[in-house]
């Protein structure tokens, strides 16, 4: 049996971009209370701060912390055309 940890928590649409950058990289990822957290935020967290969490397998996880450092640093940013 795998053993999942927390990489990111936040917003559902965030949640979704740094899911779709983990998987580009090879992470498998989980999502936890996703339905819930596009539907009715504030009943999975207080005020519905932070609703989506995603979680990966513990040996991936070191990856996957430096990805979403990464995204968090705007590495993962579109570039102005300009």
């Amino acid at each position: 049996m795998s053993e999942y940890s927390n990489v990111f928590s936040g917003p559902n649409y965030e949640g979704m971009i740094v899911k779709n950058i983990l998987e580009n990289n090879g992470v498998e990822v989980f999502e936890v209370s996703a339905l819930m957290a596009s539907i009715e935020p504030w009943a999975v967290t207080a005020g519905g701060a932070n609703p989506l969490t995603l979680q990966v397998n513990h040996v991936d996880f070191e990856k996957a912390a430096a990805i979403v450092a990464a995204y968090e640093n705007g590495d993962y940013a579109l570039e102005d055309p300009s």
